[in-house]
């Protein structure tokens, strides 16, 4: 992937070759930049590449893709391809004798688990979520507003279970409800054919086509200076010159690459960002026990279970099928990562029994990296994250899922990616007025 050339001076240089990346690049070749990618990896993709198991694609991790993503992912020239999984699906809850049962959504509804008045509760707070002032919500813990609109604790487990699938965070006292709710209205998910390793392939291509350069293997040591002209030296003694740079790392590992570093109170703002992890059981099965069972969530447990290829082509093999089961870990704590996985496992015994007979070869990620940065409340929620310019640095810039005041996860890169973009073909080289700065 690496490319061999003698240039040392590019119009931007962008840190890191994932999804934001590779979308920033873009909109700046065709802007008429010289663009090249940095990667300290071996091949491009980041926490998006998909790995070849057991004849078969998978991701790192269960990755669902928005359909909200699908303008910013046309406009660089790549148009997704999957299948949307079927909404059906049944929620874990412990029951009076304190052992765990899966009830399908259905049965949640019209069954008697349920009382009259939870139900009520929970079909008006769906009906009215796209009517909801997300904007007054941003400051509001959701923890606390689910508290005032939701009285009964197995409705807030149910919400609080779709709400981990939405975000992929189990932190409802520090999540803006304002966001939460602004994700959750917009829930339409498609899983991608492939795996998003064919994202990144159909991005990748698109950068190229456009002329952006690629250095693969090519970790950075420091950024030094400042527009127009911008160092980045490699940790090979490598240097570059740009009059931009983009950083799509994360806010520590940036911090950490500047020289000289920023003030303390420049600083402030990316340091107190708190990162989302979960454990990711990925396997490759030949079915499952339980065909018709494709998607499950934990009502009182962080818990995550589901079918990939009921909704998306991944594997060569007519016979095998790509599931991923995940446990959302808390983000104040450390757990063990055995117990985690023994979990995970005794998850699968209730709703897919007899499934270790099926699986052709599995893997635990036991703490793998899903955001950067929750979307805190106390922060100011979506308008409290960094914005793309960097205050302190003229033209230096970031992306990724913990920028600016759009979306979360996957939608939040792609955007931050843009309008760092925009930023730099506009000529802003600073935080100027009307530009995002965070809480």
């Amino acid at each position: 992937m690496s490319e061999k050339h003698d240039q040392k001076e590019w119009d931007v240089i962008i840190i890191g070759g994932g999804i934001a990346g590779l979308t920033a690049s873009i909109y700046l070749a065709k802007a008429g930049r010289r663009v090249v990618v940095l990667d300290k990896g071996a091949s491009l993709g980041g926490r998006a590449m998909s790995n070849e198991i057991a004849d078969s694609r998978v991701n790192m991790g269960g990755h669902a893709l928005y359909k909200s993503a699908l303008p910013i992912l046309r406009e660089v020239g790549v148009e997704p391809v999957g299948g949307t999984p079927k909404t059906s699906g049944s929620f874990v809850f412990k029951q009076a004798d304190g052992r765990s049962k899966a009830l399908p959504l259905g049965q949640l509804l019209l069954g008697s688990f349920l009382k009259w008045h939870e139900k009520t509760q929970l079909l008006r707070f769906y009906a009215k979520l796209r009517k909801i002032d997300t904007a007054a919500l941003q400051k509001v813990s959701l923890q606390t507003y689910l508290e005032s609109e939701l009285g009964s604790p197995r409705v807030r487990s149910a919400v609080l279970a779709l709400v981990r699938v939405a975000t992929y965070c189990d932190a409802p006292h520090l999540l803006s409800a304002g966001a939460v709710v602004r994700q959750l209205a917009q829930a339409q998910v498609m899983y991608v054919d492939g795996g998003w390793q064919s994202l990144v392939d159909r991005l990748a291509e698109q950068a190229r086509q456009a002329g952006v350069s690629f250095l693969t293997r090519s970790p950075v040591r420091t950024i030094s200076g400042i527009a127009p002209r911008m160092t980045v030296a490699l940790k090979d003694g490598t240097r570059l010159s740009a009059r931009h740079v983009i950083s799509t790392a994360g806010p520590k590992e940036t911090l950490a690459m500047l020289d000289p570093a920023l003030t303390p109170a420049e600083s402030a703002l990316y340091e107190r960002l708190t990162p989302v992890r979960a454990a990711c059981l990925d396997l490759v099965a030949t079915g499952m026990p339980q065909s018709k069972t494709r998607f499950v969530l934990g009502a009182d447990e962080p818990w995550y279970y589901s079918n990939h290829s009921a909704a998306s082509a991944l594997s060569d093999h007519p016979g095998r099928e790509v599931i991923h089961v995940m446990k959302y870990l808390p983000v104040s704590e450390e757990t063990d990562p055995a117990q985690d996985e023994r979990e995970l496992e005794g998850f699968l015994d209730l709703i897919q029994p007899g499934w270790r007979g099926h699986v052709v070869q599995r893997r635990f990620l036991p703490r793998m990296l899903v955001s950067h940065a929750v979307v805190e409340a106390a922060s100011g929620g979506l308008s409290g994250r960094p914005g793309p310019a960097v205050a302190g640095r003229p033209g230096l810039f970031v992306a990724g899922d913990w920028v600016g005041d759009s979306g979360m996860l996957l939608n939040a890169s792609l955007a931050s990616a843009r309008e760092a973009a925009r930023c730099i073909i506009a000529g802003k080289d600073t935080v100027k007025e009307g530009m995002h700065r965070g809480a």
